[in-house]
């Protein structure tokens, strides 16, 4: 059954997936699945990071072009 996109329904579905994963007899997999999460977490902030970084490149350009275009010889 699939449930509307962002409920919690929808993300108990989702997690229903991994949780299934979880072995007794191979606790690693457990192990990878949180660490797994982890990495996901850590990827997703770098790229925030360097997303915002570049928006604050963008903006010190259009500062600085908004100057040079205005200032008079």
């Amino acid at each position: 059954m699939t449930h509307k996109y962002g409920s919690k329904e929808f993300y108990a579905e989702q997690f229903a997936d991994f949780i299934a994963d979880c072995q007794h007899d191979s606790p690693e997999y457990s192990d990878n699945l949180v660490a797994g999460f982890l990495l996901a977490i850590d990827d997703w902030r770098k790229y925030h990071v360097k997303q915002i970084l570049e928006l604050d490149r963008v903006e010190y350009n259009f500062h600085d072009q908004s100057r040079v275009q205005t200032e008079t010889p």
